[in-house]
């Protein structure tokens, strides 16, 4: 892969500290107070959560697993970005589907207002900003498959999948699409969960709420707890991923 993609197509450096947060450093330092200043977490993607998706991506590539690849939830088209490089480099060949409703969160159901995470609408990224962020790179668009997922899944999904990136940060949202993507995933292909957290595994204090998606976490093990796979938990910073591969 072409390192200068992974380098400047991104914000990859978000963590290195400002010139003023330098200064303050260093301020710091000389007054022997333990703090440091850095940029805050970005709202969405991590860079762990990126090479994650590259690494998981690659591996079903190189092992030529069959099937098309998948996007659920695709937001303004940054993980897609990331998706349609690797195979441009890799497997040109390949279909490359992108889902999202474009406008943001459901309504919430009563098992996701529960966790007092998220609302109606939030994240909402338009298609044609996602339109623009390919143009603006000069890459073939995915097929694009707009509304919300109880619309287009299973409808718009391929009938074979060698890798799905599953990021409905909902329970409902989840829950609905899992069956679907677990039925058409060919043995071998992997699905990468965007958030899931799991603090028995990797406990984190002051995570933030949309670090932990807890809904997700609840409609993903209630799935599983009947299937062959087991959901294996990947750092990535401010999140943690998790990924399962097709027995």
């Amino acid at each position: 892969m072409d390192n200068a993609f992974i380098a400047t197509t991104f914000d990859w450096d978000h963590r290195t500290p400002t010139d003023r947060q330098r200064t303050a450093n260093k301020v710091f330092r000389k007054l022997r107070i333990r703090a440091q200043l850095t940029p805050p977490p970005p709202n969405m993607a991590s860079v762990e959560a990126r090479m994650n998706l590259f690494f998981l991506l690659e591996q079903v590539l190189v092992n030529k697993i069959p099937g098309d690849i998948v996007d659920l939830g695709c937001n303004s088209g940054d993980s897609t970005i990331v998706m349609r490089k690797i195979l441009d480099e890799l497997a040109p060949e390949r279909q490359l589907h992108a889902f999202d409703s474009f406008e943001g969160l459901p309504e919430l159901s009563e098992n996701d207002k529960q966790d007092r995470v998220y609302q109606k609408g939030y994240m909402a990224a338009g298609l044609e900003l996602f339109k623009r962020k390919f143009e603006a790179l000069g890459l073939k668009m995915p097929h694009v498959h707009k509304g919300w997922f109880e619309e287009t899944v299973p409808k718009d999904l391929p009938e074979k999948i060698a890798f799905v990136l599953i990021d409905g940060d909902l329970y409902e949202s989840t829950k609905h699409v899992l069956p679907h993507v677990y039925g058409r995933m060919t043995p071998g292909a992997i699905a990468m969960v965007a958030v899931y957290y799991d603090e028995k595994i990797l406990p984190r204090k002051g995570l933030l709420g949309g670090f932990r998606s807890p809904g997700v976490k609840r409609a993903t093990d209630e799935f599983f707890k009947d299937k062959p796979e087991k959901v294996s938990l990947l750092y990535a910073n401010e999140y943690s991923n998790g990924y399962f591969r097709k027995q």
